[in-house]
């Protein structure tokens, strides 16, 4: 909180605003990941057992690859406090100090829009709503003002969210006895005592309606529930989407809310969860005294079957829309083994992670074939369709164009078709096996430091689905028992069983433009029919490359060391080491999170020292190498290598910095070092890298109409900006980009380490790291010359700027605000910009949302830049229909004008005081790496590391002038940049 880091920093406000309208409810369309993705909790959902059996520290297998004498799932975590009162409302409650000073509380609601019968129809995500609204204890609004009041926030995606299953509520709070109560309070009238006010239902659908719009409405939504329509076809489910139509938001009455509500939120479908920093015996002292009282006020309706009954048959479904960048298949399998017995948990769980085991293997050789060049299609992942309980749906999704369907899908059962014949290989087995065990040993080493939300979220998940939860050393031993019994044989039968009884699910979406390239949908599912007489033949094994990606260098000593802190506290106490090259590097070691190392190295120059010609190449240079090899290895062979290990590294050229980032589990920290070496010595661009990335950015680039958010990003930058270092790519700057060009630039802002300030947060023994940087580091060739730079951004246009832009099919809108000011290089205007957020973001949530009801998700982002002369920005934006931008615009404006001339509220400066408070009392591995380095390299914006740690004792020193004051400074009533955005503008 409250870096200084020199950066174009509406670029990342803009893309995280356009990211806030994506959810409230949970999303539904297929899920992804890519084949060396790292899973730090890959359980299935299974029925929770209760016959616990012994320990077994050496599981045999029987001849078919299971596992016996497996380490029993069935003796819950001791540690968690469990019970359910006389009416069926169950609670789990449990003290954990991570982060500390705070706690989790869940109200998780056994009922989903799956439940609502006709006149109903998007009414359990509209419940959703209301019960912010009013209830017996909190009318109106009043609720709101009490979560900001202790800090707990207030928001789109904040609070609760609906699926088709289910309904949670959400609440942070800090861990003063009273707050916790009192959130206890609010879970209370949650579940009892929603008041369902008809005129807070009429003055809440137009807040409904932008929610939908802003899910719905653009070619992301639309795909998401043609799939979704697809997938559920003929169940329960199928025209039950969460959030449902505008039709249906437009005409659901109070009534048809409260009769939900009465028969569905009862105690036998509720559970109570508190998780933090807290004595459970008083908490559930205090869930008793609450809970024991409520029952049913509704009509006890029977709840419905709704299990989904996978389909047997092949089918292949193929959708357009104007607005896709970029097209994509999946090919999923829905089966549920019928001889299965779902209270064999461990039996259960072992064939889940064999499953996973086989669609991992069957990514990686296709993502291999795509990195190579050899393949129909670019990128391949494991993907899932179980959108719904019940429903298990692994599969395979690649990236396409319309030309290329047919190819892909033949790829993807071609490979099912191998599996059923030959199998895998041990070589592969292992890789996957290896990755697995990454994921294992991150949860374990973990354990101690695993967060309240984590415990939250997991024991939602067991209330509502039936998870199992255990201890940390009993689930590792478990993960541990089925890796060590799987075979080849057993991974290959377990794979080969679902895709010989499933009905593959092959769903297809392609750009407009690409639809006639797309043979017809009968040729595709005769691919399925015809895959027993294919002429297919084994792959061969991969090779691998060794334990290491560079030889290490021999050490070189530091000249000089200390402490960066003068008044450190326990996690904040960085040692500083100088080499003779130019290089800086700090350590930090902190237990924050165990067992894990965070990275950042930052250099001055970036973009601000490229050659106009090397802008674009610049520009995709981190993305480009993230896709490539490493030194001598190209990508295939680094993902093998990198199979057994946990390490992330990227790299960036900035506006005005060259960047490094990364993390590492904490016995591969050497690994992480050796990937910022040939970052610095030998850095490494696959051509196909390059078109991948070409590929990607073109449409955007071609006609940034096509997707909103990037459309206003980029009138945005232009109304901002001429130089085009700030500036998206277009289709000549993208013509600029090759693999040579790339690794010239690389080699010119990476290959001199005499500027280079480099600093590792978390848990690892310093005297161990400083050694391996002596090698890895110290080492990095220098050269004599620097970089005479001009850090000076240009100054934004005079006046106001107004842009409309038409972008998009569907029928949504935003207005966006950048206002840039001069600040100053005090640490008290970091933290009063966030209280100036807050202040600023409440106003237009209450007044916006709550009292025009025009829109779902006003967001609001200030922040000031670093050097001696810093600026500060506020990007504001409000999502709304396209017939109401001009009624938005002049709210959002009349409430600026009113902030500047009046102040904020004694009340509204409390709320946002209390929120900063609260953030700025906790701090990441990410922040101190951030900090430390502004400390280092941007010493004119970042005097002294003391001035981050003890940051939050200025929130106290804000007065409601100090915000009236900035508001007047920092947002200008005359000079600012607008920009519309709209469907036909």
């Amino acid at each position: 909180m409250g870096g200084r880091r020199r950066r174009t920093r509406i670029i990342g406000a803009v893309l995280a605003a356009a990211a806030l309208v994506a959810a409230c409810s949970s999303g539904s369309g297929v899920t992804t990941e890519s084949s060396d993705t790292i899973v730090a909790d890959d359980t299935s959902v299974v029925p929770t057992a209760t016959d616990p059996t012994d320990d077994v520290d050496d599981p045999q297998s029987n001849d078919d690859g299971e596992a016996v004498d497996l380490p029993s799932l069935s003796p819950l975590d001791p540690a968690t406090l469990t019970g359910t009162l006389d009416n069926g409302l169950r609670y789990l409650i449990r003290d954990n100090d991570n982060p500390g000073g705070k706690a989790e509380l869940r109200l998780a609601v056994d009922a989903g829009s799956v439940l609502e019968d006709e006149s109903q129809l998007g009414g359990a995500h509209f419940l959703e709503h209301m019960l912010f609204n009013g209830t017996e204890r909190f009318p109106e609004n009043e609720l709101v003002d009490v979560l900001r009041s202790f800090g707990a926030g207030f928001g789109a995606d904040i609070n609760a969210r609906t699926s088709y299953d289910e309904t949670v509520y959400m609440l942070t709070v800090p861990n003063d006895d009273d707050i916790v109560e009192t959130g206890l309070d609010v879970l209370e009238d949650w579940l009892s005592s929603a008041t369902i006010d008809p005129a807070d239902v009429d003055a809440e659908r137009g807040v409904v309606l932008d929610e939908w719009r802003s899910r719905s409405q653009t070619s992301d939504g639309r795909i998401t529930q043609e799939f979704s329509d697809f997938i559920l076809d003929g169940s329960a489910y199928d025209d039950r989407s969460p959030i449902g139509g505008s039709e249906a938001i437009e005409t659901i009455t109070a009534e048809d809310l409260r009769r939900f509500y009465d028969d569905w939120y009862t105690p036998e479908n509720t559970t109570v969860i508190v998780v933090g920093d807290i004595d459970p015996e008083n908490v559930e002292s205090w869930v008793i005294e609450r809970f024991s009282d409520a029952e049913p006020q509704g009509t006890d309706p029977e709840r419905p079957d709704v299990a989904v009954e996978p389909v047997d048959v092949a089918r292949v479904d193929v959708v357009d829309d104007p607005e896709l960048a970029e097209g994509a298949l999946s090919v999923t399998l829905p089966w549920m083994d019928p001889t299965l017995d779902p209270d064999e948990v461990e039996l259960a769980e072992q064939r889940s992670i064999l499953d996973s085991l086989a669609f991992d293997i069957i990514a990686t050789r296709l993502d291999n074939d795509a990195l190579r060049d050899e393949a129909s299609f670019e990128r391949a992942g494991v993907a899932s369709a179980s959108l719904v309980r019940g429903l298990d749906a692994p599969g395979i999704q690649v990236d396409v164009d319309g030309a290329e369907v047919e190819a892909s899908i033949q790829a993807i059962v071609d490979e099912f078709e191998r599996v059923a014949r030959f199998g895998f290989t041990q070589a592969e087995l292992d890789r996957a096996i290896a990755t697995r065990r990454r994921s294992a040993d991150r949860l374990l080493d973990g354990s101690g430091s695993r967060q309240d939300v984590s415990y939250a979220d997991e024991y939602v998940r067991h209330a509502l689905e039936g998870e199992w939860y255990v201890e940390a050393e009993r689930e590792f031993d478990f993960i541990t028992a089925v890796l060590d019994a799987a075979t080849p044989e057993s991974v290959a039968q377990v794979h080969s069983d679902r895709y010989e009884n499933a009905g593959a699910q092959a769903f297809v979406s392609v750009r407009s433009d690409e639809l006639e390239d797309v043979v017809p949908t009968e040729q595709l599912v005769a691919i399925f029919d015809d895959a027993a007489d294919r002429d297919i033949e084994p792959r061969p094994d991969e090779a691998g490359i060794g334990d290491e990606l560079v030889a290490r260098p021999e050490p070189i000593d530091e000249v000089d060391s200390f402490a960066l802190a003068d008044d450190p506290t326990p996690f904040q106490n960085p040692t500083v080491l100088e080499f003779d090259n130019g290089v800086t590097i700090a350590f930090n070691p902190t237990t924050i999170v165990e067992g894990q190392v965070y990275f950042e190295a930052r250099s001055p120059g970036g973009l601000a020292a490229v050659a106009d010609d090397d802008v674009a190449v610049a520009q995709a240079l981190g993305t480009v190498m993230a896709d490539s090899g490493a030194g001598a290895f190209d990508r295939v062979d680094l993902d093998n290598f990198l199979d057994d290990k946990d390490v992330a590294f990227q790299a960036s050229v900035d506006p005005f910095t060259d960047a490094m980032a990364g993390t590492a589990a904490t016995r591969d920290l050497e690994t992480l070092l050796q990937f910022v070496h040939l970052m610095m010595t030998d850095p490494t661009a696959d051509e196909s890298a390059v078109e991948r990335f070409v590929d990607d950015q073109l449409p955007l680039a071609q006609n940034p109409s096509i997707d909103v958010g990037y459309a206003q990003l980029d009138a945005l930058l232009d109304a901002r900006y001429d130089d085009p270092r700030y500036l998206l790519p277009t289709p000549e700057t993208l013509e600029t980009i090759d693999a040579e060009g790339i690794e010239r630039v690389a080699t010119e802002r990476f290959g001199s380490a005499d500027d280079w300030a480099f600093t590792f947060s978390g848990d690892f023994d310093a005297e161990e790291a400083m050694d391996l940087a002596r090698s890895y580091l110290g080492s990095l060739p220098t050269s004599s010359s620097s970089d005479e730079l001009d850090f000076t951004e240009e100054l934004p246009p005079d006046g106001a700027v107004e842009v409309d832009v038409a972008a998009g099919q569907g029928d949504a809108a935003n207005v966006a605000w950048l206002y840039t000011s001069e600040a100053t290089a005090n640490r008290r205007d970091d933290v009063l910009a966030q209280v100036v957020q807050e202040v600023v973001g409440n106003r237009l949530t209450d007044f916006i949302r709550e009292e025009l009801g025009d829109s779902y998700s006003p967001a609001v982002s200030i922040d000031v830049g670093g050097g001696s002369s810093p600026a500060v920005e506020t990007y504001l934006s409000v999502s709304t229909a396209p017939e109401l931008t001009d009624e938005v615009s002049a709210a959002v404006l009349d409430q600026l004008d009113s902030l500047r001339a009046d102040g904020p509220s004694e009340r509204e400066v409390d709320n946002a005081l209390a929120t900063v408070g609260e953030r700025l009392s906790f701090i990441s591995n990410a922040q101190i790496n951030d900090e430390i380095l502004g400390v280092l390299v941007d010493p004119d914006g970042n005097e002294s590391f003391e001035d981050f740690i003890y940051q939050a004792v200025l929130v106290g020193d804000i007065s409601d002038d100090d915000v009236r004051d900035a508001m007047a400074e920092w947002i200008s009533d005359t000079d600012y940049i607008e920009v519309t955005v709209a469907s036909g503008s």
